[in-house]
């Protein structure tokens, strides 16, 4: 048997989407490393579709910076980042809350020998990893493709997540065998460079017909029919 992989995004898709303090930890890690920047903000840019290092060097361009930092400093600004990050969040739970139907859905998938899960998002991993530690989600998703891995763009992160993943997993995933499950036309795109397939969700700020017209592959209003999602990701790779 062949397993399929299901690499989900996250703000839009699994929780609530917009993280007014994950966009703060970043900018103020950003504005700890380059205080010459403080006078522009992620929030000055257009962030759509953005992994977090774009997201940096975009600040720097539009501060007079030059955007072509070392990997050390990314690194600086990002470790920066997640200190702020957790210490906004400590233990709390918060508001920034799963979107409905997630937890059915990842309980359901994750018992089935037919998946395995990981995630592809566009923010760093020790933000995302704590995110998921404070929802119950750590457990389901063993691997990922994060916004602070050494990429140009959201589309070299899926080859990057295949690998990862059987790596972890012990399995091949052709690109056939993958689909990426998000709530934005660039998750679209993402899927589609790589050969995999594109379940689209209008959970984030796009509307059924804008996920359609960007070439989804299935588009559902939301994920809390967890039948109907299985089914669409058991179609969308083969069975």
């Amino acid at each position: 048997m062949t397993r399929r992989l299901v690499l989900f995004d996250v703000d839009g898709t699994l929780i609530e989407r917009g993280d007014p303090a994950h966009v703060e930890a970043i900018d103020r890690g950003i504005h700890a490393v380059f205080p010459a920047a403080a006078h522009v903000s992620i929030l000055h840019l257009d962030m759509d579709g953005k992994l977090d290092r774009q997201l940096v060097r975009g600040v720097l361009a539009a501060a007079g910076i030059d955007p072509a930092v070392p990997p050390s400093t990314l690194a600086a600004i990002f470790e920066t980042g997640a200190e702020l990050y957790r210490a906004a969040w400590g233990g709390r739970s918060g508001d920034h809350d799963l979107l409905p139907g997630i937890r059915p859905l990842l309980d359901r998938v994750a018992a089935d020998p037919r998946f395995a899960l990981g995630v592809l998002t566009g923010g760093i991993r020790p933000i995302v990893e704590i995110k998921f530690r404070r929802l119950g989600l750590a457990d389901f998703f063993p691997i990922g493709a994060f916004g602070d891995d050494d990429v140009e763009e959201r589309p070299d992160l899926l080859p990057l997540a295949i690998q990862r993943a059987e790596a972890h997993y012990g399995a091949p995933f052709p690109p056939n065998r993958v689909v990426i499950v998000g709530d934005t036309p660039h998750d679209v795109r993402c899927a589609h460079v790589g050969g995999a397939a594109a379940l689209a969700v209008a959970t984030g700020r796009y509307a059924e017909d804008a996920l359609r017209e960007a070439g989804a592959d299935v588009v559902l209003p939301d994920l809390t029919d967890t039948d109907r999602v299985v089914d669409a990701l058991l179609t969308l790779t083969g069975e």
